[in-house]
C-alpha cells in the first residue's frame, strides 16, 4: 500500500475561486440575519408583555437594551484581537452557542436581574458573531467587487430585525413569551451547525485566493495587507470615525430601541406598531443594498453625508409627535441609516485594511458600543422625566447634524491617508 498525493484539479479550483467567495457572502448574510436579528431590536416587541406581567419601570426595562450594547463597549476590542489570532469561524461558533443557550434560558426569566445577564450573554454573542466578525470575514474574501459584497452582507442587520418583529409577535400571541424564546433558541443552533460545516475563514483554507486575484498565482492573503493598529491610530480619520459612530449609534438604537413604545403612545396598535418597526427595517435593508450596488463607483463621502442630513430630517419628523410625519420620518432615517452603515464600513476597509482589522474594527466599535449603550436608557430616562420622547428626538437630531459637519472632513483626511 502507498499513499498517493491527490492534488485538486483545475477545474474545481476555478469554481472555487468563482464562486465560494458569493457563498461566504451569503453566510455572513445569513449569520447576521440570525445574530443581528435575535439580539437587538426586534426583541422589543415582547416589552409590553414584560411591563405587564413584571410592572417593571420604563427605564428598568430598557436597560436590558444598554447592558447588551455596554458588552460591545467593554469586549469588543477583547474580540478583535482574539479575532486576528484565531481566525473568524471559531468567534462565529462560539457566538452562535452563547445565542442558542441565551434564548432558552430566556424562557425562565422570573426578574429584571435574570433578564440583564441574559441580555449579558446576548451582548456576547454580537461580540462574537456580529458584525465586525462578518464585515471581516467577508471582506478577506473579496478584493474586488467589496462594496458589493459587504453591502448584501450588511443588509442583514437590518433583515433580521424586519423579519423577526412581525414573527416575535406572531409567536407571542401564539404561544406566549416563555415558549417564543425556546422555539427562537433553535435558529442559532442551526447556525452553528453551518458554520462549522460551511463556512471558512479566508480563501487559503481551501486553496484559492480572493475575488479579483489570479486563483493561479499565490498571493499575499487580504488578511495581511493593510496598515497596523499602530498606524491607523496615528491617523486623524481613525479617531473621527469612531467620535462618528458613537453619536450615530446613539441616535439609531436610542430610537429603534424606544420606536415600539413611541408609536404606541401615539396610538398605534401592538400590530401597527410591530409593522412599523418591520418596515423601518426593510427600508434600512434596501438602503444598504442599492447604496452598496454603486459602492464601489460613487463618492462615498459625498453620499454619507446627504445620508447624515436624512436622518437629521427624520429625527426631527419624530420629534413632532404627530402620527402624521411618523412614517414618512421611519422612511427617511431607515433609508438614510442603510447608505451610512454601508458607506461606514467600506471606508473603514478601504482606507485601513485587514492587517489589524479586528483591533481597528474592534476600537471603533467601542465607540458604536458606547453610544448604544446610552441610547436607549436615556431615551427612556428621557421619557420618565418628560413624559414625552420629544426631547430625546431633539437631542438625537442635534447629533446628527453633528456628525454631518464631521463627515465633511473624510475626505481631506483619507486623501492624506493615501498620499503617504
Amino acid at each position: 500500500m502507498f499513499h498517493k498525493n491527490i492534488q485538486p484539479s483545475s477545474s474545481n479550483l476555478d469554481w472555487k475561486h468563482k464562486y465560494y467567495p458569493w457563498i461566504i457572502c451569503l453566510s455572513g448574510l445569513l449569520i447576521l440575519v440570525v445574530i443581528n436579528g435575535l439580539t437587538t431590536t426586534s426583541l422589543s416587541v415582547f416589552d409590553k408583555a414584560f411591563l405587564d406581567e413584571f410592572h417593571w419601570e420604563r427605564g428598568e426595562l430598557k436597560l436590558r437594551e444598554s447592558i447588551t450594547n455596554s458588552v460591545t463597549l467593554f469586549f469588543i476590542f477583547i474580540s478583535g484581537v482574539i479575532i486576528d489570532k484565531i481566525r473568524v469561524k471559531k468567534m462565529l461558533i462560539f457566538g452562535s452557542t452563547v445565542l442558542c443557550i441565551a434564548l432558552f434560558s430566556y424562557s425562565f426569566v422570573n426578574n429584571k436581574f435574570q433578564a440583564y445577564f441574559i441580555h449579558f450573554l446576548l451582548g456576547i454573542s454580537m461580540v462574537a458573531a456580529g458584525s465586525v466578525s462578518c464585515i471581516i470575514l467577508v471582506s478577506a474574501w473579496f478584493s474586488e467587487k467589496r462594496g458589493l459584497a459587504l453591502g448584501i452582507v450588511l443588509t442583514g442587520t437590518s433583515m433580521g430585525s424586519a423579519i423577526f418583529s412581525p414573527v416575535n409577535r406572531y409567536l407571542l400571541q401564539e404561544f406566549g413569551w416563555r415558549q417564543s424564546f425556546q422555539i427562537l433558541a433553535i435558529l442559532p443552533l442551526i447556525i452553528l451547525i453551518y458554520v462549522i460545516f460551511v463556512v471558512r475563514s479566508s480563501p487559503s483554507d481551501i486553496n484559492i485566493t480572493a475575488l479579483g486575484e489570479d486563483g493561479k498565482n499565490e498571493k499575499s492573503e487580504l488578511l495581511t495587507q493593510g496598515m497596523s493598529y499602530a498606524e491607523a491610530a496615528k491617523t486623524h480619520l481613525f479617531w473621527l470615525i469612531c467620535i462618528c459612530g458613537f453619536f450615530v449609534f446613539y441616535s439609531l438604537v436610542g430610537t429603534v430601541a424606544n420606536l415600539f413604545l413611541h408609536l404606541l403612545e401615539l396610538g398605534y396598535t401592538e400590530r401597527e406598531a410591530s409593522y412599523s418597526l418591520a418596515i423601518y427595517f426593510v427600508i434600512a435593508m434596501i438602503g444598504k443594498l442599492l447604496i452598496s450596488l454603486f459602492a464601489d463607483y460613487i463618492n462615498p463621502n459625498l453620499v454619507f453625508s446627504i445620508c447624515c442630513v436624512g436622518m437629521v430630517v427624520g429625527s426631527v419628523g419624530l420629534s413632532t409627535m404627530d402620527s402624521t410625519y411618523v412614517l414618512i420620518s421611519i422612511v427617511v432615517m431607515a433609508l438614510c441609516w442603510g447608505g451610512i452603515y454601508s458607506l461606514y464600513n467600506l471606508i473603514i476597509v478601504k482606507t485601513f485594511g485587514l492587517k489589524s482589522a479586528g483591533k481597528i474594527n474592534g476600537t471603533i466599535n467601542m465607540f458604536e458600543g458606547g453610544g448604544s449603550l446610552l441610547g436607549p436608557f436615556l431615551m427612556g430616562y428621557i421619557f420618565t422625566s418628560h413624559h414625552s420622547y420629544q426631547m430625546g428626538f431633539f437631542v438625537n437630531a442635534g447629533l446628527m447634524g453633528m456628525v454631518f459637519f464631521f463627515s465633511l472632513k473624510f475626505k481631506s483626511y483619507m486623501n492624506k491617508i493615501q498620499a503617504k
